[in-house]
């Protein structure tokens, strides 16, 4: 301050000799904020006996909304030049300069003061040595009071934006420090937004909390309070036209446009407006808006600052939902590895019904849970384990179920996914089969709240099934393997439904490393077949698992190959060497890289990859003439995609845009069409490949062998 303070003197003492006027600055309260500059006779006198700050002050508030020099008369009646300092069209400084005797006034300026002042002889001999002006004359000076408001308003501006420029820095890597350290709430980051840009007197979030239905879940400003939790759906006024485009939106001056209605029914009545759309991924999950209500605003850059907000906000959701999704998770693997203790180690079956149901139920709160169960494949009778329904329930809901699971001779047909079903009184349901090797146990069915806690706890609920069915066969069939075997074959089950990706990986090793020991000489790798199929799994977890101080000791040497670490063990070397090159693409060069790993079993491990990749071919002699004739090709990838899956032509081509990595976005830009065409296409691709993702979908179409043209 005192820098700009030295700064506005200088200035101001220029401009007061090159206007040959007396000249002072006050702030917006009459405050004088520099020493006066060329006294003049008759200021010398104003300024001695009555120019005060109310005098400054009643000045300013009759100007308040100029933005131009003006002229006033002051308590002699002379005239005197104000003109407002203005940044971001608030008023911060004015400045007065004078006395200005107009030609013709003098003799009207001597009857005022006559009238109104005591020290008449003093004033009338400054007032003789004050000249009048002609119009032009006072023109010329109103423009160099001007040209000094410029210069100090454009000084004043690069102070602010200088000022703001580190603030903005400075909250930009607090904020990424945050978010970082997952210690800041969106609350946090708006209400510090809000302080950091004053012309912004109110901002918003909104958060999607429905499909297609917004909620203002976070608002600072005055006259904000009804505004907050108020709901409006995609195209819906303001905000919802942004997140319809997609893109930031800036209106200057909304006062007369109909969609600020929104705003007007809860007490807030903007006079400019932003919205920026805040993604996560690609999916839109919330609004950032802001705006005035008391200036519109001009300066655009403070809008194009916002769109970096929006970018950090979404980080932060992004975050903070990874976050959240993680606790969930480590939450429920931690519940199901007690559950799976509990479950493989209980041999009565009736026990078994009762966890599954009390632990569905008190995971997923819903009005019930119940086990449809037949315990002997040769008999009708039929076991029902329920809480939370009542006998004419039971016989209504339950009978069905059991007729729909087991009134077929193929019991297993048409039960092998999660189903969800509505009672007669109308309670959505879940219905998992609980089947293993081809055996329908029973069907565990969840009653849901809504049907938005259905896909949060299909997951865990599915693998909590696969557990169940395990326990169900061993009750059953007491000696049916080892414990180390069945503990092998439960988490191979239990990643499939978990992580089919890491599932099909870790098959895909398994078999690789059996032909690969098949065609080795001499050794015995039957434990390092049997473990193979874990590789998807954290060491530490498996070691809850397995006793077998053997089988833990080739897994303990493939982490070891993994952390290029040299092992003694050559079956956690071979089990290395498959799972990178399998991880790798079957990229060969992974394997000559892996200096930790016998040279020489990376060349019979080489030549067995080579083996298997030749070319069949017959040459086949005919009247002296040799022909090489290749076996007739493979159809082309396209003609499998089409015969097999049924994809139409433009689906093929979405779903090679899906292959290369691009977005909906991109893959409309590429195609020339809407991005909502692109998501009907992706759904039935979705629904073709009967997979739920676009993970699943390319997982599953590599696994066909098909890969995208170049």
């Amino acid at each position: 301050m005192e820098g700009y303070v030295t700064f506005l003197q200088d200035i101001q003492d220029a401009y007061a000799t090159l206007s040959d006027l007396t000249v002072i600055i006050s702030d917006e309260e009459g405050r004088e904020i520099t020493n006066v500059s060329n006294y003049k006779p008759l200021s010398k006198i104003a300024f001695s006996n009555w120019v005060t700050q109310d005098e400054y002050r009643d000045r300013i508030q009759s100007l308040a909304t100029t933005r131009n020099p003006s002229i006033f008369v002051n308590n002699i009646g002379a005239h005197v030049i104000v003109a407002p300092i203005k940044v971001n069209e608030q008023a911060t400084y004015y400045i007065f300069a004078g006395p200005i005797i107009r030609t013709s006034d003098r003799e009207l300026v001597k009857q005022y003061i006559h009238k109104n002042n005591k020290q008449i002889d003093q004033i009338f001999e400054a007032l003789e040595l004050t000249p009048e002006l002609s119009e032009a004359e006072v023109k010329d000076k109103m423009e160099v009071i001007g040209k000094l408001k410029n210069v100090l308003e454009n000084y004043y501006m690069q102070q602010v934006e200088q000022k703001s420029s580190l603030q903005r820095s400075s909250f930009i890597r607090e904020s990424l420090e945050a978010i970082h350290t997952g210690s800041m709430t969106a609350e946090e980051f708006l209400g510090k937004l809000y302080d950091l840009h004053p012309p912004v007197d109110f901002i918003g979030l909104a958060i999607e909390k429905e499909t297609n239905h917004f909620e203002v879940e976070t608002i600072y400003g005055e006259n904000t309070e009804e505004l907050n939790g108020q709901v409006f759906s995609i195209g819906e006024g303001f905000l919802g036209h942004s997140i319809a485009t997609q893109q930031l939106q800036f209106w200057e001056d909304i006062r007369n446009d109909a969609r600020i209605n929104f705003f007007k029914r809860n007490n807030l009545d903007p006079k400019s407006l932003f919205s920026i759309p805040v993604f996560s991924e690609e999916r839109i999950v919330g609004i950032l808006f802001g705006g005035s209500t008391k200036n519109i605003v001009k300066n655009t850059t403070i809008v194009e600052a916002f769109k970096t907000y929006a970018s950090m906000l979404s980080t932060l959701i992004s975050s903070n939902q990874l976050k959240q999704n993680l606790q969930n998770h480590l939450m429920e693997l931690s519940t199901f590895n007690e559950i799976f203790r509990v479950i493989t180690t209980v041999k009565d079956m009736k026990r078994v019904l009762y966890i599954l149901v009390d632990i569905s139920i008190n995971i997923i709160r819903g009005p019930f849970a119940c086990i449809i169960f037949k315990p002997d494949i040769s008999h009708s009778k039929v076991d029902i384990v329920s809480r939370g329904l009542s006998s004419s329930e039971i016989n209504d809901y339950c009978y069905d179920v059991a007729v729909r699971a087991f009134s077929n001779k193929d019991s297993t047909n048409g039960q092998d996914q999660v189903l969800q079903s509505k009672t007669n009184w109308g309670i959505d349901v879940l219905e998992f089969p609980l089947i293993y090797e081809n055996r329908l146990y029973g069907v565990l069915s969840v009653g849901l709240n809504s049907n938005s806690i259905a896909d949060k706890f299909k997951a865990f609920l599915s693998t909590l099934t696969v557990a169940g069915s395990i326990s169900f066969y061993l009750c059953q069939n007491p000696s049916a393997g080892s414990v180390e075997a069945r503990n092998i074959e439960l988490l191979q089950d239990v990643l499939r439904r978990l992580n089919k990706n890491e599932y099909d990986l870790a098959v895909q090793v398994k078999n690789l490393v059996e032909e690969f020991t098949n065609s080795l000489n001499g050794g015995d790798f039957t434990s390092l077949v049997k473990v193979s199929g874990l590789v998807g799994y954290d060491f530490d977890l498996i070691e809850k698992y397995l006793m077998d101080e053997g089988l833990l000791d080739i897994l303990a040497g493939f982490q070891n190959v993994m952390q290029n670490r040299s092992v003694d063990r050559q079956d956690s070397e071979i089990l290395g060497m498959v799972f990178k090159y399998v991880k790798e693409s079957e990229d060969t060069d992974v394997i000559l890289e892996m200096s930790n790993v016998n040279e020489g079993l990376r060349s019979k491990f080489l030549s067995f990859v080579n083996q298997h990749s030749i070319v069949e071919t017959e040459i086949i002699f005919d009247e002296g003439h040799s022909v090489t004739k290749q076996k007739p090709k493979a159809e082309k990838p396209e003609l499998l995609l089409k015969k097999e899956l049924n994809l139409s032509a433009r689906e093929i081509e979405v779903l090679n845009h899906i292959l290369k990595g691009f977005n909906n976005r991109e893959i409309a830009a590429h195609l020339y069409i809407s991005e909502h065409t692109v998501k009907n296409h992706m759904t039935k691709i979705l629904q073709k490949l009967a997979v739920q993702d676009r993970a699943q979908a390319i997982a599953k179409v590599y696994q066909l062998g098909y890969s995208p043209p170049s």
